[in-house]
């Protein structure tokens, strides 16, 4: 890992606070939501799987596809480091019907 993004993570404890910030950052979500769900899948990594859901207005003009991208760029260091993002991403009307994401498949080579 890079020292500058080394010293990012550690100044924040660690990659979900890191990704949660950035986001926060990045988008002003009405909703932010970062799980760390390295536990619920095999190896020893204890942060390589993470779930993002984030409500923002700066997605009300953006296809599924372009907010994905935009996600992707912001964090491009990061993903050189982590093995799993699943990314929900909604606009505040969009997120008003819903109210949740869906809930993450198990892995099927848990030990």
């Amino acid at each position: 890992m890079p020292l500058n993004m080394l010293l990012r993570v550690s100044m924040t404890n660690n990659m979900e606070n890191h990704l949660k910030t950035q986001l926060e950052a990045a988008l002003k979500p009405d909703y932010c939501e970062v799980v760390n769900e390295s536990s619920q899948h095999s190896g020893p990594a204890t942060e390589s799987h993470f779930k993002l859901v984030v409500v923002s207005e700066q997605f009300n003009e953006m296809k599924l596809i372009d907010r994905h991208r935009f996600i992707n760029k912001l964090f491009a260091e990061e993903l050189s480091h982590i093995h799993a993002l699943a990314m929900h991403t909604y606009t505040p009307k969009e997120w008003q019907k819903r109210q949740s994401a869906p809930e993450s498949p198990e892995c099927s080579s848990k030990s």
